[in-house]
């Protein structure tokens, strides 16, 4: 199976998709250049809301953001026609989430979350992300995707 893109960006301890952090989420993501990217998400049932049986809010926006932070990194590399993770390194973070939740979520269901690069320049990606299951869109995110220096990373 192919690496997703969490595994090809080097120091990524995040909570939501670091395979380095054994106790977030494990997102994973996978994109071949074109098109948007996918990632598959099965929520567990400690990752509820008040009630039981639906998907915690906040686990939804992390997921979102996660899956379109690794996507505005692949494009970046993409964009210079250089292989993920390869030097120098380029580091984006969130600017701006925006989260529209049509509905709830069953706590029982497979998330699949698909991403598109809207606007993009060296400095700035901007990340378009539909949230469905079965078929079905449950929430729309967007990510602004701001490059920082190696240095806020501590490298």
């Amino acid at each position: 199976m192919e690496s997703s893109l969490q595994e090809l960006i080097p120091h990524n301890n995040c909570f939501g998709c670091g395979p380095q952090n054994k106790s977030g989420l494990q997102l994973k993501s996978y994109w071949s250049g074109v098109g948007p990217s996918q990632a598959i998400f099965l929520p567990k049932p400690w990752h509820c809301a008040g009630p039981k049986h639906f998907v915690n809010g906040g686990i939804i926006s992390t997921i979102i953001d996660c899956h379109c932070i690794c996507t505005a990194t692949a494009a970046a590399y993409f964009n210079e026609n250089r292989k993920i993770g390869s030097s120098p390194l380029l580091c984006f973070v969130t600017g701006k989430l925006s989260v529209h939740y049509r509905r709830p979520i069953s706590i029982n269901t497979r998330l699949k979350m698909e991403a598109l690069v809207k606007s993009a320049t060296k400095e700035r990606l901007v990340i378009t992300c539909d949230l469905t299951t079965n078929d079905r869109l449950f929430v729309q995110g967007e990510v602004e995707a701001v490059k920082v220096p190696l240095s806020w990373m501590g490298i």
